[in-house]
């Protein structure tokens, strides 16, 4: 169950608009802009439940969770078939070859690097799939 502070902060890392929220609800979008952007820090009850039942719809769709400020993907297709077989091909090429890639520090910096990208990503609350990580290597 996801409490008012979560769905809030969930809602503010997606990115939602007053004026979504408010197409959502029917509620004012000013006010709703006040409770989105911190100034209202303690709306009614009933501005409280649109923005847990906003949340809630949107991570249904998005097929989402929120905990710890971090949103989880739980779709399991978030990889496409091309994807998956590229990633297979790559991981049996580093297996044939690990050891000479080890040696080298090229290698080892790209791995690091690719962590890191991972660990941003997550951190800005973002689903992390293998097509932002190759946009974030060009």
């Amino acid at each position: 169950m996801i409490d008012f502070k979560d769905a809030l902060a969930y809602l503010q890392k997606k990115g939602v608009t007053a004026r979504e929220l408010s197409n959502f609800s029917g509620l004012s979008a000013g006010s709703l802009f006040a409770v989105l952007d911190g100034t209202t820090q303690n709306p009614r009850k009933k501005t409280k439940d649109v923005v847990i039942e906003y949340a809630k719809k949107l991570m249904e769709d998005h097929k989402e969770s929120f905990n710890n400020g971090v949103i989880f993907n739980s779709d399991v297709d978030i990889l496409d078939k091309k994807d998956a077989n590229y990633i297979k091909k790559l991981a049996l090429e580093i297996r044939a070859n690990e050891e000479a890639l080890l040696q080298e520090q090229s290698f080892k910096d790209m791995i690091y690097i690719q962590a890191l990208k991972m660990a941003l990503l997550a951190k800005e609350g973002e689903s992390i799939s293998i097509e932002k990580l190759m946009k974030l290597n060009k």
